[in-house]
């Protein structure tokens, strides 16, 4: 054992060294071995010394014969390979095509498939899959992001008079129908009366992985800070779901800084919180989550169920930083569609 032995000084030392302890540089020859004539290199055999030479220790080392060491690592490395299929589960993607769908193994391979054939990206959707054959949590929430972004735009306003451009966000309620924030499109006091016709000034746009297209303004209730907007994009509509408590774990998608689709994850943080004190102003929920300009208009998603609880509205803040976000609940959100979109269903 170490420290058991006594040097020349007498002070305590390692024990001593074996034929296989030995630091490299004491037995295995160098260049300057070579040079200085220490050992000739016909007398050199590079098998016969060293950890790794035939034969077996003289005394008991501290590694095990041949690989014996890693068999841990090795019946773990088998059992991992026996056991993992049980835990996955085979992926599907269906991606329309005309007359049908077609389904694939995998997310690239219907990827791969849709830049072949220019098929929109919105086409490409996760087959659902069973309870007892569901995913891990993590990766429920990956394919709940996946499919929500396909159904969230940035949206583009264009104020001529004014010489005023915007960004937010939309989503999809309908198809061809977008819900977005009234003051994405042109902003305004909402401690003031404003019309509907302000909201028709403004030029807007849809824009889509990069791709524009014109988008025109069915109606807007500036008290909401709420509007809707008719789109030809093939996207599909989210659910909505009125189900909102507190701690509930939420994902945010929008346009911040005009990059699109960033994804924001966090909870419900409060709700029924009064902001506005004009008649007909809503009460808000707050979401604890990353949130910043150009995030209004995007969908406040839950993590379970894919469905929408409400949207992104304002933040309540000191000269405009880091503060407070508040969504309009999805209550009101229904109420505007239902009463809008001829023959919605949530």
């Amino acid at each position: 054992m170490p420290f058991d032995n006594r040097g020349e000084d007498g002070l305590p030392s390692i024990s001593p060294s074996t034929s296989r302890g030995v630091m490299p540089f004491n037995n295995v020859p160098t260049i300057q071995d070579l040079m200085r004539g220490n050992i000739k290199i016909q007398d050199y055999n590079p098998h016969s010394q060293g950890d790794w030479a035939p034969g077996e220790d003289v005394d008991k080392s501290y590694r095990e014969k041949g690989d014996d060491y890693k068999r841990r690592e090795r019946d773990v490395e088998i059992l991992s390979a026996l056991l993992g299929n049980q835990f996955i589960t085979p992926q599907k993607w269906m991606v329309k095509v005309p007359g049908g769908t077609k389904t694939f193994m995998s997310f690239e391979l219907a990827r791969k498939y849709t830049r072949e054939k220019n098929i929109p990206f919105s086409h490409v959707q996760r087959v659902a899959q069973n309870k007892k054959d569901s995913l891990s949590s993590e990766q429920s929430r990956i394919d709940v992001i996946a499919n929500s972004i396909n159904k969230t735009l940035m949206v583009q306003s264009i104020n001529v008079s004014r010489g005023v451009i915007g960004t937010g966000s939309a989503f999809c309620v309908a198809p061809t129908y977008f819900i977005t924030c009234a003051h994405v499109l042109n902003h305004y006091n909402k401690n003031e009366n404003i019309g509907e016709d302000y909201f028709f000034q403004s030029k807007i746009s849809l824009i889509q992985r990069g791709q524009k297209t014109e988008a025109f303004v069915i109606k807007v209730d500036p008290k909401l800070d709420i509007a809707l907007l008719k789109c030809n994009i093939d996207a599909e509509p989210f659910k909505i779901d009125l189900e909102i408590l507190t701690g509930m774990d939420i994902i945010v998608i929008g346009s911040p800084h005009s990059y699109e689709n960033n994804v924001s994850i966090g909870t419900v943080g409060s709700m029924e919180r009064k902001i506005y004190f004009y008649k007909g102003a809503p009460e808000y929920m707050f979401v604890d989550l990353s949130v910043f300009s150009g995030n209004s208009g995007g969908p406040v998603i839950k993590v379970d169920s894919g469905k929408v609880i409400g949207m992104v509205t304002l933040i309540v803040a000191e000269d405009g930083g880091y503060g407070l976000n508040a969504a309009l609940p999805s209550h009101y959100i229904l109420k505007f569609c239902s009463q809008n979109i001829k023959g919605f269903n949530r």
